[in-house]
């Protein structure tokens, strides 16, 4: 008896300890947003909040317009991830389904591509932006990632258990190959499909390498590029309150969306769709 309440302690501490270490920086993060520098550089840290959050956010806003920079983050990222998701689930179903003259040269190459660095093409791809009139564009930063080769290749490890006797049963009732993918694959591999986007959503909401590039203009910068701004600033004394300021709230979406999502991607639909 003794042994069987004693594991179960063990296992409870063992994932307090990992949830304080885990969410004590992000919990200092969002105290600190409301804090000045004389608070925050203090000898010792601070976990009182105070009353500057309000201050912190109105400076961010005069000096880089941050409610232009959340816009700018997340239609990147709303549109962006939207179109990936469809575009690498639909790359990952054919994969996994279909055989034609070439497929096996294609799922090659993908997975080829997997292994190539992004920053390796950084430069290819602004050139070749630049020749098509794209920098300095949402389009710029949006198209390169529509085509993740990681996000299509776990679409194709998602589809591969796809029932194949329920795309011949919808052929025999007449379907075509659209509608099987949109009206039966689609709704059956929802849990999968939200956990690739949820992964898009987080690559275009924290990228920073392609916006640096692709963006010239600060009127359509990002978030990375706006903390990245602050910190390299040498003609003011950085507010680490309103540095905070940003890292909590640019966390924010990223965390609700999670929270709002984590029910739906805990299994799929398969076995399901299979009874």
């Amino acid at each position: 008896m003794k042994r069987k309440i004693f594991r179960p302690t063990i296992i409870y501490l063992v994932l307090i300890v990992g949830l304080v270490v885990f969410a004590l920086p992000y919990v200092y993060m969002i105290i600190a947003a409301t804090q000045n520098n004389a608070t925050i550089l203090g000898e010792k840290i601070n976990f009182t909040p105070g009353p500057y959050f309000m201050k912190n956010l109105k400076e961010i806003q005069e000096k880089y317009n941050y409610v232009k920079v959340l816009w700018n983050s997340a239609f990147i990222t709303i549109v962006g991830t939207i179109l990936s998701t469809f575009i690498t689930t639909l790359a990952g179903y054919v994969m996994a389904k279909y055989r034609f003259k070439g497929s096996n040269l294609i799922f090659n190459l993908v997975m080829i591509s997997r292994m190539v660095p992004g920053f390796a093409v950084l430069i290819p791809t602004f050139y070749i932006l630049s020749k098509v009139g794209l920098t300095n564009t949402y389009a710029g930063v949006i198209i390169p990632g529509l085509a993740s080769t990681t996000s299509v290749f776990m679409m194709r490890q998602y589809a591969q258990k796809f029932p194949t006797e329920l795309m011949e049963a919808a052929r025999i009732d007449g379907a075509g190959e659209w509608t099987i993918f949109l009206k039966i694959a689609m709704p059956v591999l929802t849990p999968s499909i939200i956990t690739t986007a949820l992964l898009t959503f987080m690559g275009y909401w924290n990228s920073y390498l392609m916006p640096l590039v692709i963006l010239s203009d600060s009127s359509k910068f990002t978030i990375p590029l706006v903390i990245q701004n602050m910190t390299q600033n040498s003609y003011d004394p950085l507010n680490y309150g309103a540095l905070m300021a940003i890292l909590a709230t640019s966390v924010v979406p990223v965390v609700l969306i999670y929270m709002w999502l984590q029910t739906k991607f805990k299994s799929n639909g398969i076995d399901s769709a299979i009874k």
